[in-house]
């Protein structure tokens, strides 16, 4: 699939992180941007967005990051009790802007959920385990790049190069047997920084990879040369017999 674009919206002045229920309300009109009538119904309570459809985004507690980080849970099916299938990604107002923050999780780990709930290919892209850019005994769900930086160019090829990196694929074997969920496992890649200080990381179900991350560091990833981060998300499926 092309590339997700992050959608023009207008600066917000640098602020301290917003409530719960305000960053979720972000939230549920950037899915409803990104995706027509999903959000219809849908409820703003407590810390959570839930639909009468059975999903539902939440804001967990910040265990890590600052100010501006905004960790959220989904939550694809809340009718499976007692213990609701889940996946966890975070997102910082780098730029003070948190609108463009719901934007980025909506068209990453967001785009995901909804293709899980209405799996077509409309919202991310599918891969079966034997493909080239599968991972072994997984069907994988996963978002296309976003690219956030000072320089529109230097988004682009930061997007292009992770793409053709095969970052999931070639690091694989890293973090196999640490997905567990009989559900699925989030995946986040995320790589970004400025020139001679950039950051390689894989977070597996919210939590930092070490292994996943030291292996995707030597894939050789190109710097920028301006300030530039680039992620995609990824729901990693058990494969069906």
């Amino acid at each position: 699939m092309p590339w997700i674009r992050r959608r023009a919206r207008g600066a917000r002045p640098a602020e301290e992180r917003l409530p719960d229920l305000e960053f979720l309300a972000l939230v549920q009109a950037s899915l409803e941007a990104y995706a027509p009538g999903v959000t219809q119904g849908s409820r703003l309570k407590g810390n959570s967005l839930s639909s009468p459809q059975g999903w539902a985004v939440g804001v967990a507690p910040p265990h890590h990051g600052g100010g501006r980080h905004y960790d959220l849970v989904a939550l694809p099916d809340v009718s499976i009790q007692p213990d609701v299938p889940c996946f966890m990604d975070c997102v910082v107002a780098m730029s003070g802007d948190p609108g463009r923050a719901a934007d980025t999780w909506v068209q990453t780990a967001g785009a995901c959920m909804l293709e899980l709930l209405d799996p077509r290919g409309r919202f991310a892209d599918h891969t079966d385990p034997d493909d080239a850019r599968g991972v072994p005994g997984r069907h994988t769900i996963a978002s296309g790049a976003v690219g956030l930086g000072v320089d529109p160019a230097e988004n682009r090829r930061l997007q292009t190069a992770l793409m053709e990196a095969n970052v999931l694929h070639r690091v694989a074997h890293t973090f196999l047997e640490d997905l567990e969920s009989p559900f699925f496992d989030g995946v986040k890649v995320f790589y970004g920084g400025r020139p001679g200080a950039m950051h390689a990381e894989i977070r597996v179900n919210g939590e930092r990879h070490e292994p996943a991350s030291a292996a995707m560091a030597e894939l050789g990833l190109p710097e920028p040369k301006a300030f530039t981060t680039v992620r995609h998300y990824a729901l990693l499926l058990p494969a069906a017999d």
